[in-house]
């Protein structure tokens, strides 16, 4: 399973270094299958939303993480 992120990051920060840990704004999105679906969903959930409507000096970025399951006790 991936856990879809969307990472609002100001434009001071390339691409590459817009990470959780970076991001103006970070929101969590559903849970998905497979990658193609997460971009595809992720890309729906900012059309559908104002998520998308940011000022001129942010952006947006989609990221896929992997979900880990933890052992429960029992």
């Amino acid at each position: 399973m991936l856990q879809i992120m969307i990472l609002v990051c100001s434009v001071n920060l390339s691409p590459a270094d817009c990470q959780i840990e970076t991001a103006l704004d970070v929101i969590s999105g559903p849970q998905t299958q497979s990658v193609v679906s997460c971009g595809l969903q992720g890309q729906s959930l900012i059309a559908a939303t104002s998520i998308g409507r940011r000022g001129p000096d942010e952006y947006i970025k989609i990221k896929c993480s992997r979900v880990v399951k933890t052992a429960q006790k029992l």
